[in-house]
């Protein structure tokens, strides 16, 4: 989605999806993809212990029986850590859909999109596939993806939350199943907060109330109230901001309300609110400062408090955990969506679409859930009692209040091809605003014409 190591970028607002299963998966913090590297040929390690000659080898036409059909299902680092899991969910599958296999393949982060598109050339495409929504959206403007709301059923795709299955949709054309997601949570430390003389009991519900207490912070105790952990595109769409018109030709950027919301993240800054060597930093700086004791609270996925308990346990046992503050009454959280595609050269749309909802689908969400904390996108999963019921311990409390904000999740997109080159000007002209370099007024206005700009040269290649 962009400009990913600029002030902390989307992903991390949304507690980036592959890095929590990485951290959470694992007692090492590996990463599934790369691990595989040194796994033995065969093994369940990125390539599932069963045997298929994929999709084009055995599909025929939609309309004509099948006997046998073996599907391929491509995975972003998913291996080792889940194998036991995805490979389960694969033998039910098998067991309940006798004739039809399924060959499973992960992939590191990186090498996705090249390696899909390299085999969607040659002829030789997947037949279901985990890809992020930036992804999918370049993909399905490359006429790569099958339009899930011609050839899924109703009752497939009602089960996932709106906002979520439409992340994915370009005009009247949606192009995946919503998979697993990360939410931010408000976590902040009990002790800080009396020191201040605040009430821990009443942690900031608006961002404005969130400034107000880090001043007082500030001021009684020396210590920083929080950083900040920004994407402009999505916090300014968040904040009210229209971003594009919904014919997907006109940047709307210049508004009353983005001045606002780029004037308030300006004051930070300037007043000293945050730390000054916090602009273009990410979770990871945040993180280490608020187990270090130096920032009071901490805005991001529930996933980074398992660092903070491991390694500062006095801090972990100060946290208190809350929603988090809104930009607007009633308005969207950011989610580091997945969502799981099937690509249009598959030879087996009806039988890859039913294993793309199968896996993704409330029992398979729940289950995964269970092994590592993400969110599901499906509305029976996100009302089962496993999250509304836990401890009192900071990571229950914190997975029990994203869970109650997956209704109001969202992926941001723009919903054109190029995403990341018609965003770039705006990430760049909000890093020099910040430092100083432009006014909010000057960085508005400019990014705004040179992201028309952009989005006119995406728009005359279509």
């Amino acid at each position: 989605m962009g400009k990913v190591k600029q002030l902390a970028s989307i992903a991390l607002v949304g507690s980036m999806s592959l890095t929590m299963l990485a951290a959470c998966g694992s007692n090492d913090n590996s990463n599934g993809g790369a691990a595989n590297a040194n796994k033995p040929s065969g093994s369940a390690a990125g390539t599932n212990a069963k045997n298929g000659s994929g999709s084009n080898a055995a599909g025929t036409t939609n309309d004509a029986p099948k006997k046998d059909v073996a599907l391929n299902f491509w995975t972003i680092s998913l291996s080792p850590n889940f194998d036991d899991y995805i490979n389960g969910r694969i033998k039910k599958y098998e067991d309940e859909h006798p004739g039809i296999t399924v060959k499973w393949t992960d992939l590191p982060y990186g090498s996705m999109e090249n390696k899909l598109l390299t085999s969607i050339a040659g002829g030789n495409s997947p037949d279901v596939v985990n890809l992020n929504t930036g992804m999918t959206l370049t993909l399905a403007a490359k006429n790569a993806l099958v339009d899930l709301n011609k050839e899924a059923t109703e009752e497939q795709r009602s089960i996932y939350f709106p906002d979520l299955y439409n992340s994915t949709k370009l005009g009247d054309s949606a192009y995946a199943f919503p998979w697993y997601f990360g939410l931010s949570v408000f976590m902040y430390n009990k002790k800080i907060y009396e020191e201040a003389g605040l009430d821990p009991n009443k942690p900031p519900v608006t961002f404005e109330e969130l400034k107000q207490q880090a001043v007082q912070i500030k001021e009684k105790t020396g210590k920083y109230g929080f950083t900040l952990v920004s994407n402009p595109p999505a916090d300014l769409y968040f904040a009210g901001v229209p971003m594009i018109s919904d014919d997907k030709k006109k940047i709307i950027l210049d508004t009353p309300e983005a001045l606002e919301w780029a004037k308030w993240n300006k004051s930070l800054y300037d007043e000293g609110v945050i730390p000054k060597d916090s602009v273009g930093a990410d979770a990871n700086y945040a993180t280490d400062k608020y187990q270090g004791g130096q920032i009071a609270t901490l805005t991001t996925g529930a996933n980074f408090l398992n660092r903070v308990k491991t390694n500062a346990p006095d801090v972990y046992g100060n946290t208190l955990v809350a929603k988090m503050p809104a930009k607007k009454e009633g308005g969207n959280y950011q989610a580091s969506l997945m969502d799981v595609v099937v690509p249009t050269m598959s030879k087996n749309h009806k039988e890859a679409i039913d294993f793309a909802n199968y896996i993704t689908n409330d029992e398979s969400q729940l289950e995964f859930c269970k092994v590592v904390n993400i969110l599901p996108s499906t509305k029976k999963a996100a009302a089962d009692p496993f999250f509304t019921q836990a401890g009192d311990d900071p990571e229950s409390k914190a997975k029990i209040i994203a869970a109650s904000m997956v209704g109001q999740a969202k992926d941001f997109t723009l919903g054109i091809k190029d995403e990341s080159k018609v965003l770039d000007p705006l990430w760049k002209g909000w890093t020099k605003m910040m430092l100083g370099q432009q006014s909010p007024e000057e960085m508005l206005k400019t990014a705004e014409a040179e992201m028309q700009k952009q989005l006119d040269a995406v728009n005359a290649d279509n």
